[in-house]
């Protein structure tokens, strides 16, 4: 550049030019009074001074410099805006001053710049007061020493940016983040996060553990974590939504799944979504949410079946009811029951004699071709087939081959050569009416444990159904054959007219031979119902003679009860609707019924009919049911008996604890040592409450405890258990509870349901000896009519859910099935009585509620109990006083007492007067009632609800007739008749339970009187 020269001496402007340009802040350099300063003025600076200032004026990235032992600042543009307020003031000043409350962050680095060595910070966080508040800030930098001419370091040159709003956007993002995965937490579903191509696992939720077990997910990639899962299409789906970007919805899909090698695999069925998860880069990662729905998919594929087999059997029923055709009526009813047990085969075996004289014929077959069964000889009345052919019954067969009747049929050692391969057998007898065995229905399939009991009742009823509809076919293809012979015989009397009259005569002889002995009622009959001919077996059967009938309407013999039934059943033979199998009552001469069994067809005006009497088969019938009735009450006798050995062995320990304990007292006090009569006291007490827990579990297996229902918040009740479950569980056994936010509220009685979910508990440890986990959940639900369809007598609608869960060693389905029966146990003998699960299930019951098991051997037990939703608010508990603060009584105030036995009488007494209450007694209903009709003052009834002779409720039924306001409170063990207090009190009466506390008689007798 060329230099100019003003008197010899350079030019002052030319000495300044590295000053020119910058911006504001060149001219606020320019302008400032710098000879005030130690840096003098910018004539006189350095020259790697002036080169900086240059530079950092001509750069758009906020720059400064720190100059001279005082760090002089000078900054540009860019920077003054870091700056804010305290800018143009900062300029010419110290740098630390400048930045006076970040000193301290500052100070190390800028001596260490100072001190000759470069200083970088990526990132530094910095509280500053540049905008008027304090605020968090933060910046890149590096700090460049730059040496004089001496070599010593004069300051330092510092590029910076400012990255607070990139680092408070990258807080930000994490902050969204974790609070994305404490909702994931939370989600009811299960969510996993799977990042790249492999699908590494990024994130699971506690829902996704829960389903699939503790398998160390996060770094690990699906197919790592999930080799079971090869060849199921999951990997592919995965790999599918990462290529294509395009989202994967799937409901209802299967997984076999297998927690680790050698451990038998369980199915699930899932619902979920594989949703793609983008940036600005393209694809990154895959995000995945879904739900268990395997016990939906189980109750809806159990509804579409039970849908399907209903169809079938309504079919099947009408079709066998309408079909007269041999041929297609029995194949219908092979096919049915294929359909019904889901067999690989079936056939129907005729039992009519062949060509070969075989007894029995192949007739229809069904679910494989007719060449299958061509290769081997019909079956024989062999060991395996004799039971259905001779109608015993039923042969029913998890696996024939291990049948000891199985090989017998010589020569082939089992079943016929070539058989088709048959493990489970089913095989249903079918029998007509009359005691015939028309053939059998046969079923196979070559896997073992295929027939259930459900199958052979389906099959037993089809098999009722067949022989019906065969008996009406045979009568049909006979009254054909009968039509077609009469047809014949008419064309032939046309043919022989020469001799009409001979044949003619000789036809009705033979007509009037079958009229007279007929053993059978021979009836025509109008429409009008007026009887225009019966036969002579009319007095054997009615004991009315023909001409007693012939010319009278049918409603003189017919039994009256049946007289409509009869009616129309006329009106539909006039109609020309032949009746079959129809059956009513007629009026023997010496007025008892006979039933008959009738069968028309009609031509013309006129009904012809045949009936049988059936009366003896329907006696048979009744014996039979009154049979089937005493065996049934001989089982509940033994029921019974069962339960009072076990209770009088329970009772006599529990008394001989009271006995005891009470003649150890007697003694001690004629001793005059009354130092342990506490002790025998608390052991009396303690038996005596053992003594009312039995009872109470008795009555709650006879369903007639008496409850008293309260508004109950079921979490609370639960969490409130927690120390005592630990305590009994044992620290084996880990606890979890899960309680539902938002819980409705239930009414039942609290202590019931304590007692219920302490025996689930108690039940989950016993099966697990070797440890594990308890879990205790709440939930609200809702039962809907298919759920009660499945389940009769429970009422579709809300409830709430108690399900008590373990992972012990589970139930099959036939200990399930009988879990909740009276006395069914499976522990050893001694360590159960088989009433835990009853009463549970009788307090359910009780409750309006229900209870369910659901149980995987080897995997544990879910009880649930689920119990009404109740549309109110939690009821005020109060405490219960002492015996020393029960609330005493007011001058005169008189109470009778209506009690047979007299030690509770007398008892109930003293305590009344200790109270200072005027106790008047009585030992019977009717005593009392003469009290209660005078004219004394009695304040309130205090009566034994099962009285002798007058119960107490009949008792206080008379008594408030003379005394409408009568007060009545009844004591009762026993509840006859009033499972719950409500359904059998009125206003002014209450009831309390034997046995009872003392202190809790008192203040509800203070109660009812002052109220």
């Amino acid at each position: 550049m060329e230099h100019r020269v003003m008197q010899g001496r350079p030019d002052p402007i030319a000495l300044l030019d590295f000053l020119s340009g910058g911006g504001r802040m060149g001219a606020l350099i320019r302008a400032h009074d710098w000879s005030a300063t130690p840096l003098g003025p910018p004539s006189d600076w350095s020259q790697a001074l002036k080169t900086l200032v240059s530079v950092m004026l001509g750069s758009s990235q906020p720059m400064f410099i720190a100059w001279g032992p005082e760090r002089i600042l000078l900054y540009n543009d860019a920077y003054a805006e870091i700056l804010a307020q305290k800018h143009p003031a900062a300029l010419g000043r110290p740098f630390l001053d400048v930045w006076s409350e970040i000193r301290d962050d500052l100070a190390p680095i800028v001596e260490q710049a100072y001190a000759g060595e470069p200083v970088r910070m990526d990132d530094i966080t910095l509280f500053m007061l540049r905008r008027g508040f304090r605020e968090e800030a933060h910046f890149a930098f590096s700090y460049t020493p730059v040496r004089d001419e001496a070599g010593q370091v004069a300051g330092f040159f510092c590029p910076c940016i400012e990255i607070t709003a990139q680092v408070m956007a990258e807080r930000r993002l994490a902050a969204e983040k974790e609070r994305q995965q404490r909702l994931f937490e939370q989600a009811p579903g299960f969510i996993t996060v799977l990042t790249g191509p492999d699908h590494m696992f990024e994130f699971v939720n506690q829902a996704y553990v829960r389903l699939f077990g503790d398998r160390g997910y996060v770094g690990k990639t699906v197919r790592e974590v999930f080799p079971e899962l090869e060849g199921q299409g999951f990997f592919e789906w995965l790999d599918q939504v990462y290529a294509t970007g395009e989202r994967f919805v799937a409901n209802h899909v299967p997984a076999r799944l297998q927690a680790s090698p050698g451990v038998p695999e369980k199915e699930v069925v899932l619902d979920f979504i594989y949703e793609p998860v983008i940036d600005e880069t393209g694809i990154i990662g895959i995000f995945c949410e879904g739900h268990d729905v395997t016990e939906t998919h189980i109750a809806q594929q159990a509804l579409a079946r039970e849908k399907e087999r209903l169809e079938i059997l309504n079919r099947i029923g009408s079709q066998l009811a309408s079909e007269l055709d041999l041929d297609t009526l029995v194949q219908a009813a092979t096919d049915a029951g294929v359909a019904l047990t889901g067999a690989q085969f079936g056939a129907f075996f005729y039992n009519v004699m062949n060509q070969q004289g075989e007894s029995y014929v192949l007739y229809a077959l069904s679910g494989v071709p007719r060449e299958a069964f061509s290769k081997f000889p019909m079956p024989r009345n062999t060991a395996v087939f004799h039971p259905t052919f001779s109608g015993e019954g039923v042969v029913r067969s998890d696996d024939i081959t291990k049948d000891p009747r199985y090989g017998k049929s010589d020569t082939h050692h089992g079943m016929p050569k070539e058989h088709l391969p048959v493990r489970s057998y089913l095989a249903v007898p079918v029998i007509s009416r009359s005691g015939e065995v028309l053939g059998g229905l046969f079923f196979g399939h070559e896997r073992p444990g295929v027939f259930t009991d459900e199958h052979e009742s389906l099959l037993t009823g089809i098999a009722g159904q067949a022989a019906i509809a065969i008996d009406n076919a045979r009568l049909f293809r006979a009254s054909q054959h009968q039509i077609a012979e009469r047809r014949r015989a008419e064309e032939a009397l046309r043919d022989l007219n020469h001799t009409l009259e001979a044949r003619v005569a000789e036809r009705t002889a033979e007509r009037d031979r079958v009229w007279k002995n007929s053993r059978d009622l021979l009836v025509v009959v109008g429409a009008d119902g007026i009887f225009r001919a019966v036969n002579p077996a009319w007095t054997e059967i009615l004991g009315h003679a023909p001409e007693e009938v012939v010319g009278r309407s049918f409603l003189d013999f017919v039994w009256p009860e049946d007289a409509a039934l009869t009616q129309g059943g006329l009106d539909d033979a006039a109609a020309n609707q032949n009746l079959t199998n129809f059956e009513n009552r007629y009026t023997h001469k010496d007025g008892t019924p006979r039933w008959i069994s009738w069968h028309t067809s009609v031509e013309g005006d006129l009904v012809y009919a045949y009936g049988r009497d059936v009366t003896a088969e329907k006696e048979q019938a009744e014996v039979l049911r009154q049979t089937e009735e005493a065996l049934r009450q001989a089982q509940k006798m033994e029921a019974v008996g069962q339960l009072t050995g076990g209770i009088a062995h329970d009772f006599n320990n529990l008394l001989t604890g009271i006995v005891g304990s009470l003649d150890m007292m007697q003694t001690r006090i004629a001793q005059g040592r009354t130092e342990a009569i506490e002790r025998y006291a608390k052991a009396a007490m303690s038996s005596a409450q053992r003594a009312a827990a039995l009872t109470h579990r008795l009555l709650a297996f006879a369903r007639r405890q008496p409850l008293a229902p309260k508004t109950v918040d079921v979490n609370k009740l639960v969490v409130s258990m927690e120390d005592l479950l630990r305590r009994t569980l044992g620290e084996t056994i880990q606890m979890e509870f899960v309680t539902a936010g938002g819980l409705w509220l239930t009414r039942c009685d609290p202590h019931q349901l304590e007692s219920a979910i302490l025996n689930l508990a108690i039940n989950a440890r016993d099966a697990m000896p070797d440890g594990g986990r308890l879990t205790i959940e709440t939930c609200n639900t809702h039962l809907d009519r298919t759920y009660s369809a499945l389940h009769p007598g429970v009422r579709p609608g809300q409830y709430v859910c108690v399900a008590v869960t373990d992972t012990g060693t589970g139930m099959p389905p036939d200990v399930i099935e009988r879990a909740f029966d009276p006395f069914f146990t499976t522990k050893p003998l001694g360590q159960g009585t088989g009433l835990g699960l009853s009463m549970i299930y009788g307090f359910a019951q009780q409750s309006e509620g229900h209870a369910r098991i659901y149980s995987v051997v080897g995997q544990g037990t879910t009880v649930k109990i689920y119990l009404p939703r109740f549309y109110g608010t939690v009821e005020e508990e109060t405490e219960a006083a002492g015996l020393a603060d029960a609330p005493r009584s007011e001058v005169g105030e008189t109470v009778l007492v209506v009690e047979d036995e007299p030690v509770v009488r007398n008892l109930i007494v003293d305590v009344l007067k200790d109270l200072g209450y005027r106790a008047l007694e009585a030992v019977d209903g009717p005593s009392g009632l003469k009290m209660l009709q005078s004219s004394r003052r009695i304040d309130l009834l205090v009566t034994d609800v099962g009285l002798p002779g007058m119960n107490g409720r009949q008792l206080a039924d008379q008594a408030r007739e003379h005394r409408p306001d009568l007060k009545v409170l009844f004591i009762t063990g026993y509840a006859e008749n009033a499972a719950v207090e409500s359904d059998f009190l009125e206003p002014g009466m209450e009831m309390i339970t034997k046995p009872f506390v003392i202190e809790s008689l008192a203040i509800r007798i203070r109660d009812m009187i002052e109220r």
